[in-house]
C-alpha cells in the first residue's frame, strides 16, 4: 500500500505542474493571435483614399519672375564643398580641450590664409591645417609650421575640400575695438 500511495502522490503532485506548463504555453499563442488577426482586419479595412488631403501646386506666374528679378546680382547659393581623399599637416594630438582650443586660436591668428581644423577623436583632440589633394602640395606648409615652433607638425591622410573658399577675414578682437572707441572720444 504504501508503494502505491507513494506513487499516486507523485503522479498528483505533477500532474498540476504539468497542467501549468501547457497553460502558459497557449497562453502565449492566444496573446500573439490576437495581435496578429487585429492587424489582418484593419490592413483589410484600411483605405488610404479615405485620408488624402487636397494638395495644392504653386504654379509660375508673372508675379514670381518679376520677384526673382529683383534679387541682386551679388546674392548667390552657396553649394556644399565637395570632399575627396587628401592630406593635412596635424600640428597637435592632446586630451585636453583647451590646449587645443587655444593652439587652433593662435594659429588661425598666425595662418588667416590657412583653414584651421579641430578634430576630435575620443579622447583625443586633434588641430590640423590646410586642404591638400596632394601630399606634395602639404610639404612647403609643413616646412614653414616647423620653423614656427610646432615641431611634432607632421603630414597626415585625411578627407579635405576640394577647392576650399576663400577663408573669411576675421574681425578685430573686441579689446582693440574698444581702444579705438576710446581714443576716439578722447580726441573729441
Amino acid at each position: 500500500m504504501t508503494l502505491r500511495r507513494i506513487v499516486l502522490i507523485l503522479l498528483l503532485s505533477a500532474l498540476p505542474t504539468f497542467i501549468l506548463c501547457q497553460t502558459s504555453k497557449g497562453a502565449a499563442d492566444s496573446l500573439q493571435y490576437p495581435k496578429t488577426e487585429k492587424l489582418n482586419i484593419f490592413e483589410k479595412s484600411f483605405r488610404p483614399s479615405e485620408y488624402d488631403t487636397d494638395l495644392h501646386l504653386k504654379t509660375k506666374n508673372s508675379s514670381d519672375t518679376t520677384r526673382l528679378s529683383t534679387v541682386p546680382p551679388d546674392t548667390f547659393a552657396v553649394a556644399p564643398p565637395d570632399t575627396v581623399q587628401g592630406y593635412r599637416i596635424q600640428v597637435l594630438a592632446t586630451n585636453d580641450f583647451d590646449e587645443a582650443a587655444s593652439v587652433r586660436n593662435s594659429l588661425n591668428s598666425e595662418l588667416p590664409n590657412l583653414w584651421v581644423y579641430m578634430v576630435y577623436d575620443a579622447p583625443t583632440y586633434k588641430i590640423r591645417v590646410g586642404d591638400y589633394v596632394n601630399r606634395s602640395d602639404a610639404y612647403f606648409p609643413l616646412d614653414s609650421l616647423v620653423a614656427m615652433g610646432y615641431k611634432e607638425a607632421w603630414i597626415v591622410p585625411d578627407r579635405v575640400i576640394k577647392n576650399p573658399p576663400p577663408k573669411p577675414i576675421t574681425p578685430a578682437s573686441p579689446d582693440s575695438t574698444s581702444e579705438a572707441i576710446q581714443d576716439s572720444l578722447i580726441k573729441k
